[in-house]
């Protein structure tokens, strides 16, 4: 039941794999490099496993005016293996070790004064395993400042403070009835409407209810009338983006979704379905950039955000890392409807990424 919450799409058919969009190379948003030696300094915590593995994340944290961070901060690395988290030291330095192959994502919260930072590094192990210390992955970080403004809340019902009881009572009749019969809920909810035109909650749910249906029409009116009823609201806002999303009017979702991120942006949903948006249009670095907040912001909807991320590098060529991306879903969605083609296509990228290896440079 999805009243008050964003509804979930699930997948969009769209490529040659009949599970992704197609584009060109992405550019990270930050600088990553590798190297194979041992990072100086002392390790804090030698009785930490981390997670099993020889590898290593470094990095170093910046201010908005270029100059290292001179304070400690907490920072917090999540992957489908553990989460767990460090200190930054006085000059803005920080460390995570005894890390497997996997994807993993720096999440960097420095205070009200800085907006959250994320960034995902892919650590691919190769196929033999050597007995040396292991990858050093690193990274650096520059924290933007905070725009002081002043947000809506998320989902403000100003409008049904009035709501006669009656009217009330059929909304709340129309959540239990969508749970079996979503026709009767519709009914229901048109009854609400007809007592109270401007009932913001049943307004948004009977546009969720005609998304189910697939009724598109329909669930764009529905919506933009609850806009119109509260023209802050995050709710409509995100699902109208998703309505557009399934017309394939990508411009239209960009903008609708972008507003849904500007009055919510802890919204990982948000950042999702703006990050397929940016796909459809070709805008594939900055679609990555909202992919990966969503990552960093945890729950369902970074799961999928794996899967588009995955999409985003096969047809950019970016072998490892599609890879990457898509045996992350899995791990996290094993029972995935269409996990077959997911590992075929897996087993192609990894050949792919062999053969270009072994392509000889002119």
């Amino acid at each position: 039941m999805l009243g008050s919450s964003p509804f979930a799409l699930r997948s969009l058919n769209c490529g040659r794999a009949g599970l992704f969009f197609i584009g060109t190379v992405l550019t990270l948003a930050i600088n990553v490099t590798v190297s194979l030696a041992q990072i100086g300094g002392i390790d804090t915590d030698p009785g930490d496993r981390g997670t099993g593995g020889k590898n290593t994340i470094q990095g170093n944290l910046f201010l908005p005016n270029g100059r290292r961070l001179d304070r400690r901060i907490k920072l917090r690395l999540r992957s489908i293996y553990v989460e767990q988290f460090t200190m930054s030291d006085e000059a803005g330095a920080f460390s995570f070790r005894r890390l497997k192959g996997g994807s993993y994502t720096v999440v960097v919260d420095a205070g009200p004064e800085f907006e959250p930072a994320f960034e995902t590094i892919d650590i691919i192990e190769p196929a033999v395993q050597r007995s040396d210390a292991g990858q050093v992955y690193t990274v650096s970080l520059r924290l933007q400042p905070h725009v002081n403004e002043q947000r809506p809340t998320r989902t403000v019902d100003a409008a049904s403070a009035d709501v006669p009881e009656e009217a009330q009572k059929l909304y709340k009749d129309a959540l239990e009835a969508s749970k079996s019969d979503r026709k009767r809920a519709i009914d229901l909810l048109k009854a609400a409407l007809k007592i109270h035109p401007t009932y913001f909650s049943a307004l948004n749910e009977l546009g969720v209810q005609y998304l189910k249906l697939k009724d598109l029409d329909k669930a764009e009116a529905a919506l933009t009338a609850a806009i119109e009823v509260a023209p802050k609201s995050f709710a409509p806002r995100l699902n109208r983006g998703i309505v557009f999303i399934q017309r394939r009017n990508y411009e239209a979702a960009r903008a609708e979704l972008q507003r849904a991120v500007d009055v919510e942006s802890t919204s990982a949903a948000a950042h999702l379905y703006l990050g397929q948006s940016l796909i459809g249009l070709g805008a594939y670095e900055v679609a990555e950039k909202e992919l990966r907040i969503a990552i960093g912001l945890g729950g369902g909807e970074s799961l999928e955000a794996h899967r588009y991320l995955g999409a985003v590098y096969i047809e950019t060529g970016n072998h490892e890392r599609a890879a990457a991306e898509l045996e992350t879903y899995l791990k996290f969605v094993p029972k995935a409807r269409d996990s077959e083609k997911i590992r075929e296509i897996i087993k192609e990228q990894r050949t792919s990424s062999v053969s270009a290896k072994g392509s000889p440079r002119i």
